[in-house]
């Protein structure tokens, strides 16, 4: 039996969820398929600026306190030059700082707070849209059984790795350049500051930066370079440089991951859509300099919203909607590149 919605997600990350409400608040019925089980795990520092503190807020209400991570604030972003200086970016004027947060727990209540119809362990294997509607076909991992699904209006909330994108424009794909994320979290011990995030911008640490931060006394450190470059010489040149700057001291490997992202966001490729398909958050090209996805991904995800319900409405053009909507979104991601840029003293994305 195939089973109808007005609108369909993919992804339950924070873009997913924020289109997911924002459409539930206008009256539509909404399915959010996720592939993982929930609550999934999520790279990520897990810094909740102001801007997101404000959409969360005004959204879904204030976050819980079992989302949160020892320190449950953090005072700033913390920079650090070749020749160990560092300049401090402060999360806010006043007040106690940005949360910080565990993604995977935060997700997790974003998502169930969505009021959507949520499926985890359902995978999107294909999909067909016509000028009316759109079909889905995708296999629920748990049940291991197909499911065919309908609605009106699809949203890739995927993030960097889009199998919708894919879909829409095979040769935009292709012409994507990719980096790879990778972090490492420990229990152990180091001297550095724990109430600060914490950015390594001398390149031999990383192509884009390395970073550090700590939650719940985990030591969590990782750093980007571009697709097909040796990783490993990049984290072994920066975790020398933590032990011995830093004091640094491992005990048990907790967990290592790893993720892909492209080169949409410092080139200001952003794919919104076609017809009534949408891409939000990293799927459509929105991170910030230094990783910082929260913010932007929330802002989509309710601008897309906002467009197919005044797309509903009107009668205009979904994606002229949503294309204007994210007008000062698209405008912001550049900018922040750009004082990324300055602040490195280098291109953050030699790609």
């Amino acid at each position: 039996m195939t089973v109808k919605y007005d609108v369909v997600v993919v992804g339950v990350g924070p873009s997913g969820a924020a289109a997911a409400r924002g459409l539930v608040n206008k009256g539509f019925k909404v399915l959010v398929i996720e592939k993982k089980k929930l609550p999934r795990y999520k790279i990520c520092s897990g810094i909740i600026f102001k801007k997101s503190q404000e959409i969360t807020n005004n959204y879904f209400g204030e976050i819980p306190h079992s989302v949160y991570a020892s320190p449950n604030f953090l005072k700033a972003a913390r920079f650090w030059d070749h020749n160990g200086n560092y300049i401090d970016w402060p999360f806010s004027k006043d007040g106690d700082g940005a949360p910080n947060i565990w993604r995977s727990e935060y997700d997790y209540w974003l998502i169930e707070n969505s009021l959507a119809d949520v499926w985890d362990c359902c995978t999107l294997i294909g999909f067909t849209a016509s000028a009316h509607y759109v079909s889905l076909e995708c296999y629920h991992n748990a049940r291991n059984e197909k499911k065919e699904i309908t609605c009106k209006y699809l949203i890739s909330a995927e993030g960097s790795l889009s199998l919708i994108r894919a879909r829409l424009d095979p040769e935009f794909e292709k012409s994507l350049k990719w980096f790879v994320a990778y972090q490492n979290y420990y229990e152990g011990h180091s001297d550095i500051d724990p109430y600060f995030y914490h950015g390594f911008l001398d390149s031999q640490y990383g192509d884009v930066y390395a970073w550090f931060n700590i939650k719940d006394g985990l030591q969590i450190f990782g750093t980007a370079v571009k697709k097909g470059v040796k990783l490993s010489s990049y984290l072994n040149n920066y975790t020398k440089m933590l032990e011995s700057k830093f004091g640094l001291r491992l005990t048990k490997l907790v967990r290592k991951v790893g993720c892909l992202g492209n080169d949409m966001c410092t080139t200001g490729r952003f794919y919104l859509g076609k017809r009534n398909v949408l891409l939000v958050g990293e799927s459509a090209g929105f991170l910030n300099a230094f990783g910082e996805g929260i913010s932007c991904a929330l802002s989509t995800g309710l601008s897309a919203a906002e467009a197919i319900s005044k797309s509903v409405s009107s009668g205009d053009d979904t994606i002229a909607l949503y294309t204007e909507l994210t007008k000062q979104e698209r405008r912001q991601t550049a900018v922040s590149w750009k004082l990324g840029a300055r602040i490195a003293g280098r291109n953050l994305m030699p790609l």
